[in-house]
C-alpha cells in the first residue's frame, strides 16, 4: 500500500527577543517551497505551514507531523529562520517567542527534533534546515575539530535524510547581504527553482531525487556564494524521490535515435523507450507512447512491427498512474541510464560476425598454426619436473648445491631442466635489491600524501584532518625505514632478510588499509568533502609498498609455497575467524556499502593475514616475516581502536570498539601459539636459493 507525502514547513521571521533581528528571506522562503511542494502535478505533498508561532504551536505540529505517520509515508520538514546554539554549542531553532536567556525553555531544541524523528515509524523522513549554524561534517573516524554545532552528526539515524543550508561554521546567507535585504535565501531559492524547472533531474530519468536535488543545488550555492557550502547526510534504503519532472523531455541520445535516418538506430530506440517506460512515471509513459506511435508508422518494417508490438504489450499500463505509485517505486532508479546505443548497433550487425569463421579464408588458415604456442607447450610440460616436495629431491638437491652459484650451467641436477634452478636462485638473490628499490621509489608518494592536501575544500593537509603524524611516523615511516637498512645491510646480519620483509607485508597491510579507509570515506562523504592530491598520492604509495610485499613472497628467500596444517593449529585458525564474525555482528550497523568497507576492511585484512599466520607451516625465515608483519599490522590496529576509546570521534559505544580489541588481540596470540614447535625444513628448491 502507498504511503501519504507529508511536509510541514515552519518558517519564522519575526522575534519577539529584540537580539533576533528580523529576517527577510523566511517569509518567501516558506511560500515558495509549500507551493512546489503542493502542486500536485509536481510534487504532490500535503502540505502544513506555520510562520511566526510560538515554539510550543510548533513543537505540538511537529509531534503530530511524526507521531501520525505511517512506516511507508514519506515525511519532510523544512525550517527556515534563525539558528541558535546555547554556550554548549547545542543548536534551538528559534521562534516568535523564542528568548535567547532562555531557549531551553522558548525553543525548539535540536535533540526534541531528533527525538521525534526517531519515535516515527515513518523509514522515509527528511529534515531541510536553511538557517544558520544548521549543519557540520558528517560523522568519521577523524573528524576535524570544530566549534560548531555539528548539526549533521546531531541528527544522524536510520531512514532519514538532513539537507542543511550551511555548516557548522557558516552562515546561510539572504540574497546579496547577510543582514537581511535579500527577498529570499541562496539555498532555498535554487531549492525552488531546481524542482521548479525540473533542472535537478540530472539523469533525466523524469524524476528529481532527493541526491540529485541536493547536487544540483549545492552546486549553484557554491557558485553564488562561495563562503556557504550546504551539507547532507543519508541514511535511507532506495532513493528518495522528491518529485518530478513536468518539463521532461526525451534524453538526447534517444530523441536522435528516434529521428535517425538508419533504420537500425530507430529501432534501438523502440528498446529504449520500453526501458524508459518500466521505469518512468506518468509524464514519461505519456512522452513515450507518442513517440512509439509515430514509429508505429515508420517506413521501415522492422522498427513498425516493433513499435506496434510494444504498444500491444503495454496496453493499459500506458495510462498515467497517480503521482505516490510512481513515486514509490525507486529500485528501478539504482542503475544509472545506459546507452544502448552500441549493443543495438551490435545486434542489428549478427550475421557477418556468424559467417565470417566459417568461409574458407586463406588468411584465417594461415594465422592459425603460430610457432610460439608449441614451443610454450614444451616448456609448460617441463616445468612439474622441477622437485618442489621436500619428500622427493633431497639426494639430487644437494649435489646442485655444492656446485655452488658460480656454476648454474655446467652441473644441472638430474631430472631437473636446465638453467631451471639457477634461474630461479638469482630471481631470489635479486628479490631483496627490488624491494629495496621500490621501498625507496615509495618514499615520493608517501611524503606527498602528507604534505599535499588531503581534502581540498576547506583545505586540510593529512595532519590537520586529525590525522595523527605521530602514528603516521611510528606505522610508516619508521618500518620501511628500518626495512631499507636491514636490506642495505642483508649481507653482514643473518636475519636481516625475514625481519625486513615482515616489515614490507605489514605496512602494505596499513597503508592498504589506510588507502581503502579514506577512498571508501570520501565516496561516502563526497557531497561534503572533496578528496584532494593527498589520497591519490597515499594510493599510489600503498601500491608500490604492495608491489614491494608481492616481490617479497615470490622473488625473495623468504618466498616459496607452505603446505596447510591439519593439526591442532586448525582450532587457531577458528579462534581467528570466530574473532572476526563476532566484531562483525557486533559491530555498527550501516546499510551503505562503502562505509560499511571503510568500517571494516581493516578487521577483515586481519582475518585473512590470520589466517595464513595459524594455517600455514612455515620455513624459519617465513615464520619470521608472517609474525612481523602481522604483529605491525595489529598494533596499527589496537591504536585506531584505543584511539577511538578515548577520544569518541566515530560516535559509537565503547562496547564495539572493545568488542573489536578483544579480537584483535585474540587474532595476535592465535597466530603465535599456531607457531609454536619446529619450523618446517627449507625443500630442494629453497636451499639453491639461498
Amino acid at each position: 500500500m502507498a504511503g501519504r507525502r507529508k511536509a510541514l514547513v515552519v518558517a519564522t521571521y519575526d522575534y519577539a527577543d529584540g537580539g533576533l533581528r528580523k529576517l527577510a528571506a523566511p517569509e518567501h522562503d516558506a511560500d515558495a517551497f509549500a507551493d512546489i511542494l503542493k502542486d500536485p502535478a509536481i510534487a504532490g505533498f500535503d502540505v502544513t505551514v506555520l510562520v511566526n508561532e510560538p515554539h510550543y504551536v510548533v513543537g505540538e505540529a511537529i509531534a503530530d507531523f511524526y507521531g501520525g505517520s505511517t512506516r511507508e509515508d514519506l515525511t519532510l520538514l523544512y525550517f527556515t529562520g534563525h539558528g541558535v546554539k546555547d554556550d554548549e554549542g547545542r543548536l534551538y531553532l528559534a521562534m516568535r517567542n523564542t528568548r535567547r536567556d532562555a531557549l531551553m525553555f522558548t525553543a525548539i531544541s535540536g535533540a526534541q527534533l531528533n527525538d521525534a524523528m526517531d519515535a516515527s515509524r515513518s523509514r522515509r523522513k527528511v529534515l531541510i534546515l536553511d538557517c544558520c549554524y544548521s549543519g557540520a561534517f558528517p560523522a568519521g573516524r577523524t573528524a576535524k575539530s570544530d566549534e560548531g554545532v555539528q548539526t549533521l552528526e546531531r541528527f544522524q539515524g536510520k531512514g532519514r535524510a538532513v539537507l542543511t543550508a550551511s555548516d557548522a561554521t557558516q552562515y546561510a546567507f539572504e540574497g546579496d547581504d547577510i543582514r537581511g535585504s535579500g527577498t529570499s535565501s541562496v539555498f532555498t531559492r535554487h531549492l525552488v527553482e531546481a524542482i521548479s524547472s525540473g533542472a535537478a533531474d540530472l539523469d533525466e530519468d523524469g524524476d528529481i531525487a532527493l541526491d540529485e536535488l541536493y547536487s544540483y543545488v549545492y552546486d549553484r550555492v557554491v557558485a553564488e556564494v562561495p563562503q556557504q557550502r550546504p551539507k547532507k547526510q543519508e541514511d535511507v534504503d532506495g532513493r528518495i524521490l522528491i518529485a518530478r519532472n513536468v518539463h521532461w523531455t526525451l534524453p538526447g541520445y534517444i530523441e536522435h535515435a528516434v529521428e535517425s535516418p538508419i533504420a537500425a538506430q530507430r529501432l534501438s530506440a523502440v528498446r529504449e523507450l520500453e526501458r524508459l517506460h518500466q521505469v518512468g512515471n506518468d509524464v514519461v509513459r505519456s512522452t513515450v507512447v507518442a513517440h512509439l506511435g509515430t514509429l508505429a508508422a515508420d517506413d521501415s518494417r522492422s522498427v513498425s512491427a516493433a513499435a506496434t508490438a510494444l504498444l500491444e504489450r503495454l496496453g493499459s499500463a500506458a495510462a498515467s498512474p497517480p503521482l505516490p505509485a510512481a513515486v514509490q517505486v525507486p529500485a528501478p532508479r539504482v542503475s544509472p541510464t545506459p546507452t544502448v546505443e552500441p549493443p543495438v548497433a551490435a545486434a542489428a550487425v549478427p550475421p557477418p560476425p556468424v559467417t565470417a569463421p566459417h568461409r574458407p579464408d586463406p588468411s584465417s588458415v594461415v594465422s592459425v598454426p603460430p610457432v610460439p604456442p608449441p614451443v610454450e607447450a614444451r616448456s609448460v610440460a617441463v616445468e612439474p619436473v622441477e622437485p618442489s616436495e621436500p619428500s622427493e629431491p633431497s639426494a639430487v638437491a644437494e649435489p646442485a648445491a655444492a656446485t655452488g652459484p658460480t656454476a648454474p650451467a655446467s652441473a644441472p641436477a638430474a631430472g631437473v631442466p636446465r638453467e631451471r634452478l639457477p634461474g630461479r636462485a638469482l630471481l631470489r638473490q635479486g628479490g631483496p635489491a627490488l624491494v629495496l628499490a621500490l621501498i625507496l621509489v615509495s618514499a615520493v608518494p608517501l611524503t606527498l600524501s602528507r604534505l599535499l592536501y588531503l581534502e581540498t575544500g576547506y583545505p586540510d593537509t593529512a595532519d590537520t584532518f586529525n590525522e595523527s603524524t605521530g602514528a603516521w611516523t611510528g606505522f610508516v615511516v619508521l618500518p620501511l625505514a628500518a626495512a631499507a637498512g636491514l636490506l642495505v645491510a642483508r649481507s653482514r646480519l643473518r636475519w636481516a632478510v625475514p625481519v625486513a620483509s615482515g616489515l614490507v607485508l605489514g605496512t602494505a597491510l596499513v597503508l592498504v588499509e589506510h588507502a581503502l579507509f579514506w577512498v571508501f570515506f570520501f565516496i561516502e562523504n563526497g557531497s561534503s568533502y572533496t578528496a584532494g592530491p593527498a589520497l591519490w598520492s597515499l594510493v599510489l604509495g600503498a601500491a608500490v609498498v604492495t608491489a614491494a610485499a608481492v616481490v617479497v613472497l615470490t622473488r625473495s628467500p623468504v618466498a616459496g609455497a607452505s603446505p596447510v596444517r591439519s593439526d591442532w593449529r586448525v582450532a587457531c585458525a577458528l579462534v581467528v575467524i570466530g574473532s572476526v564474525v563476532w566484531f562483525l555482528v557486533s559491530g555498527p550497523e550501516t546499510d551503505f556499502v562503502p562505509w560499511w568497507v571503510a568500517l571494516y576492511e581493516g578487521t577483515l585484512l586481519l582475518g585473512a593475514a590470520g589466517l595464513a599466520g595459524t594455517l600455514l607451516w612455515f620455513r624459519a625465515e617465513q615464520r619470521i616475516a608472517v609474525l612481523v608483519g602481522i604483529t605491525l599490522f595489529g598494533l596499527w590496529t589496537i591504536y585506531w581502536i584505543v584511539r577511538e576509546l578515548t577520544e569518541s570521534q566515530l560516535g559509537y559505544e565503547d562496547s564495539v570498539w572493545e568488542v573489536e580489541l578483544v579480537g584483535v588481540v585474540l587474532v595476535l596470540l592465535a597466530c603465535y601459539v599456531a607457531q609454536i614447535g619446529p619450523a618446517r625444513q627449507p625443500s630442494a628448491s629453497s636451499s639453491t636459493s639461498r
